[in-house]
């Protein structure tokens, strides 16, 4: 009787504790293992209760039906153990290897309890045995064990994540798996390169991926000895700033390095976030050095002698100078009419030639400058902030010119102007006009009269368009108030 009211009550609580237990590992995930081992082991129970009548059975190989689902439920339940515990040491999921490698030797043990209790087995000659057998296997299999051994070394000490960039020995790559037996990496080249986990430990490993935090890396540039430092460490400064993804902080920075034979070299460290970024920014920073240099004047010099020999070409008339060029160009601007032909070449003679990159900025928007530019070759790109939102207005090509204002006037820039594809430029700035203007005021009045009808007839659009457009009352008006602001600026 009594043994019957405790089965009534057993196989109720035990259906009640199997859905708690599914009802947990809905909730909670990693314990969705446990439901079956655990229902199997109340059926172990109620079993036990209804047939046994709560008695253990005698027969051995009868108690097993009640002990494997105990001992699977309790090895599930030290892997979860395991898994929480490295999460909370390590911060992340142990691999598959180790929770493996925990429930082999589990299930080992517990194996090795129930043979030895229900069946009688005595497992120290056993152990002896194996001893002989696996020092024999040992030897057989010495390298794959030394990589499972590696492999779960590696695993616990954790010094790098599958998706890390890394460094083994002379070879880098991304990490793509770690197994029992090996280490796959995607090279640079997209192939897949497979090193043993024994050979992995050998090596020190760098990881590119940890910390997490920005990254450095540098490159080195030489140059002649002409050129200040000061110049070239600004140069490249403002070079750097247009770069993507070089980060603003850490502030990238321009050392120097020594002084050698033919040059001064320069180290450049600059900090970026995703390491497989590097190349690409590395090689937009020597794309952009060329053109910047060649702005500046500034020149990399080469350890060798090169001879060239040409041979003339009776097809092909002679080049035109750019200083031709540039001459050219004054003559076709009507701002330039008032000169003289010696006003004209003397102002072509004080013109620099420029080159910049495509998608460079020239010249930036509220930016105080005094240059005037034509262009030689390529094409430029005019824009604008209109109501918060950057508008294109217009694109200039050879022969083009803008900035009169700020030559003539010292106007801040109204106007972005970019490199729309590669280009060529001359420029001319206060400094060099100043000796020609002064040299002859009267050039002053002409000059404000031919301003005064672009302004009146162009809109901000048109013409200069990097001068801010100021309606007035009347053309006399307009033309006094530019004049004034010439000689103001020229100190006529």
């Amino acid at each position: 009787m009594k043994h019957g009211i405790l089965l009534w009550i057993a196989a109720p609580l035990g259906v009640v504790a199997i859905l708690a237990v599914a009802r947990l590992a809905r909730v909670r995930p990693m314990f969705r293992p446990l439901v079956g081992p655990f229902a199997l082991a109340t059926g172990a129970v109620v079993g036990l209760l209804f047939f046994g009548e709560g008695r253990f059975p005698e027969s051995g190989w009868v108690s097993l039906v009640f002990l494997v689902p105990f001992l699977m439920l309790l090895v599930r339940g030290t892997v979860i153990a395991f898994q929480a515990l490295f999460r909370r040491r390590q911060g992340a999921t142990p691999p598959s290897l180790l929770d493996s490698v925990v429930s082999v030797l589990a299930y080992g043990i517990g194996l090795g309890a129930i043979a030895h209790q229900w069946f009688g087995l005595e497992l120290t000659p056993f152990l002896a045995t194996s001893a002989v057998v696996g020092a024999v296997v040992g030897l057989a299999l010495q390298d794959t064990l030394g990589n499972l051994f590696a492999g779960i070394a590696l695993h616990v000490e954790a010094p790098f994540r599958v998706g890390d960039w890394v460094r083994v020995g002379d070879r880098d790559g991304r990490i793509d798996q770690v197994s029992w037996r090996a280490m796959r990496l995607k090279t640079w080249d997209s192939d897949t390169l497979t090193l043993p986990n024994n050979e992995v430990a050998r090596h020190a490993i760098l990881n590119y991926s940890l910390p997490r935090s920005p990254h450095s890396r540098f490159v080195i540039v030489g140059v002649n000895y002409h050129t200040p430092p000061n110049k070239v460490i600004s140069v490249l400064g403002n070079l750097l700033a247009q770069v993507a993804g070089v980060q603003a902080e850490p502030p990238p920075s321009v050392r120097i390095l020594g002084y050698h034979e033919y040059t001064i070299q320069y180290e450049v460290r600059y900090y970026f976030n995703a390491y497989e970024e590097y190349r690409r920014i590395e090689g937009e920073i020597f794309r952009l050095l060329w053109y910047h240099f060649r702005r500046h004047n500034i020149e990399i010099p080469f350890p060798t002698r090169t001879v060239f020999l040409h041979q003339a070409e009776a097809a092909e008339g002679p080049k035109e100078a750019p200083a031709t060029r540039m001459e050219r160009a004054l003559r076709e601007i009507d701002l330039f009419r008032p000169l003289s032909e010696e006003e004209l070449r003397a102002t072509a003679a004080r013109c620099r030639a420029l080159h910049y990159a495509a998608g460079e900025r020239i010249i930036e928007e509220g930016a105080a400058g005094d240059s005037f530019f034509v262009v030689d070759r390529g094409e430029v790109e005019v824009s604008k902030e209109m109501g918060g939102v950057r508008r294109s207005l217009a694109r200039l090509m050879e022969g083009q010119f803008f900035g009169e204002m700020a030559l003539l006037t010292g106007e801040r820039r109204a106007a972005t102007v970019m490199a729309a594809t590669d280009v060529d430029l001359f420029t001319l700035d206060k400094t060099g006009f100043h000796d020609i203007i002064a040299g002859n005021p009267a050039i002053a009045v002409d000059i404000s009269t031919i301003l005064s009808e672009r302004r009146e007839a162009l809109n901000q659009a048109e013409g200069d368009l990097t001068a801010r457009y100021q309606p007035t009352a009347s053309r006399g008006e307009l033309k006094e108030r530019i004049l004034d602001r010439i000689r103001s600026y020229f100190g006529l």
